[in-house]
């Protein structure tokens, strides 16, 4: 029987308590003036007579700047550099205001706040403010920004680069000249705003007579946030409570800490009352961190049996105004390129350039699609240009079950050597063709009833899953036998509650019913570093494995002794601990917790309550794979484009709830289908935002989503105690790619390539008739 989630019923009667939801005793509102142009000198700003506000200049000296921070895996930078050296990574990081002091750089860069009773007479107030912005020159274009007379955004830097890495193994040029065949192509992954169902918020309390300082924060990082807040605010961590409530959606766009929760933090130190921020729909899309946006120049060289000899890649990342997370992003880009094929050669450039754009972090993939998109689409390209079918040449270059583990040849963004630890890339690929019945339905430029063209595309992937450096979970029996579970992760609708207490449950031998799971408090638990990059089952439910099994062995040790019988002969069932083979005699864990009380007949001198901590340490990721396959029908007189299948096959190794990973799938497909046809954020040359708000930034639609089918292998991974593997971005890495070859091949005999995302219908349009139409 499939599990349903437990949160849910919460959820849909409208009982979750989200940010918006906090309200405190007088409290009073935030709002924040933004800048109206992408880049411009800060003359003046003018606060209108009784206005409540803080400019930039207000703020110096009281409180840091946005200085980089370790969310994510960023932690990770210098072990990466002392693996490839100075000649080979360089990062340029700003420590930024957090209010615009001298300089603007992108629209909506904050400038000043203000303070009201209400929220809309904080929207108002300011309105009011007056601005005095001397404008300079925008670049948006980075190739554009990379020109030696280019505006710069940072005076200081000798130019607008903020990173450069290379990587790569084998003899690149032997593998090149050698070659039979070799195709080369310039190929875009547009920029895409995040748009979780939830922006952002922020509230803000201070208690004098404790001295605690506490956040409630949409984040998806309580514990690093707390951390930079205690430095940015010089206030102890161990007086600052950040809690993660009910959070709609996060996705990337809220694990970095924000200018936002800095400042709202502060003033509540300041003022002495609550205070809060609920960022606007609008607000989002100019105010919070974008994504993808790559170009990459990538060629490949194929011998004449159509086997992979090497690969050669330079790729620019559009980094906006900044880029938060320094390597982690276009890293992934690069460790992730060769996918799950077989690469005897590669040799990858990535360039990070600043441009007049909202700030670039990673987002749902971080990284991955990019790469996929680039790999997919160049092996599309040569099996065309070859004259081979595209699912021929990707099973003459796919790494066998036999080959594992696999040395790529590469360090992980961890700094350790980049193995794929366990799979069946060949099974999954074979399962994905077998049930896309590519032998059997139209395909390659087929008609169907309605005059449409057909076409079928293929993608596949690995994601490095389960990063580090660790997770944490505080295992507890209470007096009255309930479990709770305390954790670093939080949820963003992932279904911890859910998972988190089926995985203490089993370990324990608990009833899973009397499992409480808390996450996103950093009260809760001392140590944590939060859910993103596919991390938390396995690295937070390892923790909560791991923690629970010791409690176990701790409660049948001394359950044992006072019974006078092996702990072999124990086992705890639903809750209880009983003789094996004889339920009768049994001792319910109401009792077992005070047996273990101070004093009581189980402690035997040890530490006294049934409480373990465990943060769990993997020692590096762990591979997850996929394969997609689209199928699609294209209008050649209007360039739209119907999905008419989608299959996956995926193997995140042994499923903790088929229901929950499937749901997973589902949404991540759903969020990679709008970056292969609808999704884009569009700046004019003057750096001016032209879609931030859902009037205009187009996201999928129930219609636009066709119904999944969904293959599970489960190969289990030797790197944690669950064997398992993440899943949470894996739905959104291949659509783009598959969808774009399934065009392509649907429009082949039109002679249309499609070389970036999304394919809007404007630009087949344009393809299929030209721009003069």
């Amino acid at each position: 029987m499939r599990q349903l989630r437990r949160e849910d019923p919460r959820l849909l009667r409208g009982s979750g308590r989200f940010v918006a939801d906090i309200e405190q005793a007088s409290m009073r509102y935030a709002a924040f003036v933004r800048s109206p142009v992408a880049h411009a000198d800060v003359i003046g700003v003018e606060l209108p007579p009784g206005v409540v506000g803080w400019t930039g200049q207000d703020l110096i000296g009281r409180i840091d700047t946005m200085a980089p921070n370790e969310a994510d895996g960023g932690v990770y930078q210098d072990k990466l550099l002392e693996s490839l050296g100075d000649d080979r990574l360089f990062v340029r990081h700003e420590g930024r205001p957090l209010l615009a002091v001298d300089r603007v750089r992108h629209v909506g860069d904050p400038i000043a706040v203000v303070i009201a009773d209400t929220p809309h007479d904080a929207a108002d107030a300011a309105d009011r403010v007056g601005l005095d912005l001397e404008s300079r020159p925008a670049v948006v274009d980075p190739f554009a920004a990379l020109a030696d007379d280019a505006p710069r955004l940072y005076d200081h830097w000798p130019d607008n680069r903020s990173l450069f890495v290379a990587a790569g193994f084998g003899d690149i040029d032997a593998a090149f000249d050698s070659a039979a065949h070799v195709s080369r192509r310039r190929l875009h992954s547009g920029r895409l705003a995040c748009h979780p169902m939830e922006p952002r918020g922020v509230v803000a309390q201070h208690d004098l007579r404790t001295d605690l300082l506490t956040v409630w924060s949409s984040t998806q990082i309580p514990h690093p946030l707390r951390t930079a807040l205690s430095k940015a605010l010089g206030h102890p961590s161990h007086r600052i409570r950040v809690v993660a409530p009910d959070v709609g959606g996060g996705f990337g766009v809220k694990a970095i800490p924000y200018a936002e929760e800095m400042i709202l933090a502060f003033l509540a130190l300041e003022l002495g009352v609550a205070l809060k921020w609920v960022e606007q729909r609008s607000e989002h899309g100019i105010a919070a961190i974008q994504s993808r946006d790559q170009i990459h120049d990538i060629e490949i060289a194929l011998d004449g049996d159509a086997r992979i000899l090497g690969v050669r890649d330079r790729f620019v990342m559009d980094s906006g105004a900044a880029n938060p997370l320094g390597v982690v992003q276009p890293y992934n880009t690069l460790a992730h390129l060769c996918g799950c094929y077989r690469v005897p050669a590669l040799d990858v450039e990535a360039t990070a350039v600043v441009t007049n754009k909202a700030p670039n972090s990673p987002y749902r993939g971080a990284g991955r699609p990019e790469a996929v998109f680039a790999m997919d689409r160049i092996l599309d390209v040569a099996a065309r240009e070859m004259g081979i079918d595209p699912v021929e040449l990707r099973r003459h270059n796919l790494i066998t079950a036999e080959e594992m583990p696999y040395s790529v040849g590469l360090n992980y963004r961890d700094g350790t050597a980049m193995t794929y630890d366990s799979g069946d890339f060949s099974g999954c690929f074979e399962t994905a063709i077998a049930m896309s019945g590519i032998s059997e339905g139209l395909r390659g430029g087929a008609r169907d009833q309605a005059g449409r063209l057909v076409g079928v595309g293929v993608s596949s992937y690995v994601e490095g899953t389960g990063v580090g450096p660790f997770e944490s979970a505080r295992v507890r029996v209470d007096e009255t036998g309930w479990v709770e579970v305390a954790t670093g992760a939080c949820s963003q609708g992932q279904g911890h509650e859910t998972v988190f207490a089926d995985v203490c449950a089993q370990a324990l031998g608990a009833d899973p019913a009397r499992v409480t799971v808390i996450g996103g408090d950093t009260e809760a638990v001392e140590f944590g570093w939060g859910t993103l990059a596919s991390r938390s089952a396995v690295v937070a439910g390892s923790a909560i494995y791991e923690a629970a099994t010791v409690l176990h062995d701790r409660i049948v040790d001394a359950v044992a002794g006072q019974w006078e019988v092996a702990p072999v002969d124990l086992c705890i069932r639903n809750g209880a601990v009983e003789v094996v083979g004889t339920p009768t005699r049994r001792m319910e864990l109401a009792e077992v917790a005070a047996g273990f009380a101070p004093g009581g007949v189980l402690a035997n001198g040890s530490r006294p309550g049934l409480e373990e901590m465990v943060c769990f340490e993997p020692p590096t990721v762990t591979f997850a794979a996929g394969v997609h396959v689209a199928r699609v029908a294209v209008d050649p007189s209007t360039g739209a484009v119907e999905i008419l299948d989608y299959v996956v096959a995926h193997d995140c190794g042994p499923l903790l709830s088929p229901m929950i990973v499937d749901g997973q799938i589902a949404g991540g497909v759903a969020q990679g289908i709008g970056a292969a046809l609808f999704e884009q954020a569009v700046y004019d040359p003057e750096g001016q935002p032209q879609n931030p708000s859902l009037a205009d930034y187009l996201v999928p639609d129930a219609a636009g989503v066709p119904k999944l089918a969904v293959a599970h292998l489960e190969t289990p991974s030797p790197l944690n105690p669950l064997g398992i593997k993440g899943v949470g971005e894996a739905g959104a890495i291949s659509p783009p790619a598959a969808v774009a070859n399934a065009i392509e091949d649907a429009l082949a005999g039109l002679g249309v390539e499609v070389n970036r995302v999304p394919v809007s219908p404007g630009y087949l349009f344009e393809q299929l008739h030209g721009a003069r139409t």
